[in-house]
C-alpha cells in the first residue's frame, strides 16, 4: 500500500516552500511541499515536519519561523535545502536575509509566522503557525515539485 500511496502523492504538483528558522547563533532550513494553510481567523498556516529533520528540535511555540514560497528561478536554492548538507551551508546563497529570523529576499512570497503549536504525529510533526508578516513580490511563477523532480 506505500507504494501505491506514494505513486498517487507523485502525480500531484506542489508549491515548493523553503522553512526557515532560528537566529545568527542557531539557524536551519528545510525544503517543503507539505504546507498548506489553515485559517484565515487568525492567519495561519501547517507545514510538516520529519522528526528527524534538523530543524524539527530547533521549532519551538513561541518562536518565529518563515514559509519562503520559491520562485521557478530557485530550484538550486530548493536542491541546497533538501540535500545532505546541513546547518550554515544552506545559508551560503547570497539571496539570504540572516539579519535575524532568516529569509529568502528574492523568494515569490515570505510568509512570517509565530509557532502556535506542535502536534507530534506518526514520523512528523505538524507545525502550526499564525501569520505575522508577509512579503509578496506580485510575481505568479512558483517553482513545482512532481514526480520526484521540480519544475522550472
Amino acid at each position: 500500500m506505500k507504494e501505491k500511496f506514494l505513486d498517487i502523492l507523485r502525480t500531484t504538483k506542489q508549491n515548493v516552500f523553503v522553512l526557515s528558522a532560528g537566529n545568527p547563533s542557531s539557524r536551519q532550513a528545510m525544503t517543503a511541499s507539505s504546507v498548506i494553510s489553515l485559517s484565515l481567523e487568525p492567519v495561519s498556516m501547517i507545514v510538516s515536519v520529519n522528526k528527524e529533520a534538523a530543524i524539527h528540535d530547533l521549532l519551538k511555540v513561541g518562536d518565529k519561523f518563515c514559509l519562503n514560497l520559491l520562485s521557478s528561478k530557485q530550484r538550486n536554492i530548493a536542491e541546497i535545502c533538501s540535500g545532505s548538507e546541513e546547518g550554515e551551508k544552506r545559508f551560503e546563497d547570497k539571496d539570504w536575509d540572516l539579519s535575524s529570523l532568516p529569509f529568502l529576499k528574492s523568494s515569490q512570497s515570505n510568509i512570517f509566522c509565530v509557532c502556535k503549536k506542535i502536534i507530534p504525529l506518526y514520523s512528523h510533526s505538524l507545525v502550526v503557525g499564525n501569520v505575522e508578516g508577509i512579503n509578496h513580490s506580485g510575481e505568479i511563477n512558483p517553482l513545482i515539485y512532481q514526480n520526484g523532480s521540480y519544475e522550472d
